[in-house]
């Protein structure tokens, strides 16, 4: 279970970093901190509606079912939410920026050519070093 935990945090944080550069290349250029705002507060707001339906289920069932099985419920619940996921992410398509690099062929060809070039190399240890300053 520990494990499984652990591969939902990790999930969950390559979802958000996805999510965040997609609305912001999306977004208009002068809007892209209110856009990319809502990616926070949706993530603040679902887990208080998964507490509210964990609640409402509790109170229904009364806490005796709940401990029994109906913990489940909301798992069963949540099948919803990952079909509604699912379609959404099916149907999301490429952002103009990423479409105007392409045609102008701007993208190394190889993992070599992104890291181990000195450009690319700078550039990724410049963007790591930068990620852990700013938790010091």
């Amino acid at each position: 279970m520990i494990l499984l935990r652990i591969l939902q945090g990790l999930a969950l944080g390559g979802e958000y970093g996805g999510a965040a550069t997609y609305v912001a290349e999306h977004a208009p250029q002068n809007r892209r901190g209110y856009f990319t705002s809502w990616i926070q507060i949706t993530a603040t707001l679902g887990l208080f509606v998964s507490l509210g339906v964990i609640l409402t289920t509790r109170s229904i069932m009364g806490e005796e079912a709940f401990a029994a099985t109906g913990w489940r419920i909301p798992f069963l619940i949540s099948i919803f939410l990952v079909g509604l996921s699912l379609y959404i992410r099916y149907s999301l398509r490429e952002s103009p920026l990423y479409i105007k690099l392409k045609e102008r062929s701007r993208f190394p060809q190889t993992f070599g050519e992104s890291f181990w070039q000195s450009v690319g190399l700078a550039k990724c240890l410049l963007a790591l070093s930068g990620a852990r300053w700013g938790k010091a």
